[in-house]
């Protein structure tokens, strides 16, 4: 009786009697890439919003987990529709605030903003903060940029922070700014103010209450 033997997973040479779609498929599996040959995957450095630490991910992820703390990391954006229940938002992405939205009590981080709604809570932006309607913020507010657009009225009640302020419309409230402050025309600012640098155009409004 002739012996059986099992075909082995990896064969150092290849037949010349196999058909020619088997010796390819066989080679294929004892072939490795090397290193220079592997296709590297761009990635980007983001900036986790549990523990504040660095961490790279890949580009083009709408998910990870930071490798200093663990946490969950979501990087989609993300739009607040009129009647959301989703009241918590954490993102690494941009979140939108639609025209005709009223909501209370949102709790964002995220990248960049724009708020064309009327919200309250708090919100912590690593980018630009854009408020384009009238509203009172009852929370804390932080930005690398608050920008209040033209025709918009904001009261802050808490206050907040940011490296950069633009105002074309007013602002109300304790405000500290690590950079310039810079109040175009048609803008305003009262409240008490702590900037670097402070900036008011022609037709532009500014009271620090502070100085009294």
């Amino acid at each position: 009786m002739p012996e059986f033997r099992t075909e082995p997973l990896i064969v150092p040479t290849v037949s010349g009697l196999l058909p020619e779609g088997e010796r390819d498929r066989r080679v294929a599996l004892t072939s490795f890439r090397s290193d220079e040959s592997r296709v590297q995957v761009p990635m980007r450095d983001v900036v986790c919003y549990e523990c504040g630490l660095t961490c790279q991910v890949p580009s083009a992820a709408l998910s990870a987990n930071c490798i200093h703390c663990h946490a969950h990391l979501n990087m989609a954006d993300v739009e607040i529709r009129p009647g959301s229940r989703r009241l918590t938002i954490r993102t690494l992405g941009n979140v939108h605030v639609p025209g005709g939205t009223v909501l209370s009590n949102l709790s964002v981080v995220c990248r960049d903003m724009a708020v064309d709604g009327r919200v309250s809570g708090s919100f912590r932006c690593t980018g630009t903060l854009s408020l384009n309607a009238s509203m009172v913020l009852d929370g804390s507010v932080s930005a690398g940029k608050l920008v209040v657009d033209k025709g918009a009225e904001v009261e802050l009640s808490v206050g907040a922070a940011a490296e950069e302020v633009e105002l074309y419309g007013r602002l109300k409230g304790r405000l500290q700014c690590k950079g310039t402050l810079h109040v175009y025309r048609g803008g305003a600012y009262e409240g008490v103010c702590k900037a670097a640098d402070v900036v008011v155009e022609p037709g532009g409004y500014f009271d620090d209450q502070s100085r009294f």
